[in-house]
């Protein structure tokens, strides 16, 4: 299960509400089992970019859909490595929907081809964010045994 701080969430809720519409991204550094030693971490959402330079592959905006700067998610998991952390979830919003886990979000999560997901003990946050304003949040886990992404409480 998710460790999180109550400041940990607030930060994630602040970056989901700055975004908005778009949807946001970042990373969360931790400890698996110490929840005082997490750290989230606030990533570039560069879907629009890949869209305008690859339209055919990627097809979404940042509206609906998220794609982390890469050289943001190598410096999270060198910071990480360096503090002898893990990555130990990811968070995105859904802006104007639930927090639910959608088709894209598990394509996004999973090596391609492999039925096999890229962090299998990371958790994924998703933000619901209507009109601007945080409404709720999901957690989902990746479920080894039956193969899929379930829905967990967080522990704030």
């Amino acid at each position: 299960m998710l460790k999180l701080r109550a400041k940990d969430f607030d930060v994630m809720k602040e970056h989901a509400e700055r975004e908005f519409p778009h949807e946001c991204c970042g990373v969360i550094i931790g400890d698996f089992s110490d929840k005082t030693k997490t750290e989230v971490r606030p990533c570039a959402n560069i879907q629009n970019e890949l869209n305008e330079k690859y339209p055919d592959k990627y097809t979404r905006s940042a509206d609906t859909g998220y794609f982390i700067d890469p050289k943001e998610l190598h410096k999270a998991m060198m910071d990480a490595s360096k503090q002898k952390l893990d990555i130990i979830g990811f968070y995105h919003s859904h802006p104007n929907h639930d927090p639910y886990w959608s088709a894209e979000d598990n394509r996004a999560a999973m090596w391609e081809g492999t039925g096999e997901p890229l962090y299998p003990d990371a958790s994924h946050v998703v933000i619901s964010v209507y009109d601007g304003k945080v409404k709720g949040a999901s957690v989902f886990k990746w479920a080894e045994s039956e193969k899929k992404f379930l829905q967990h409480n967080v522990e704030l």
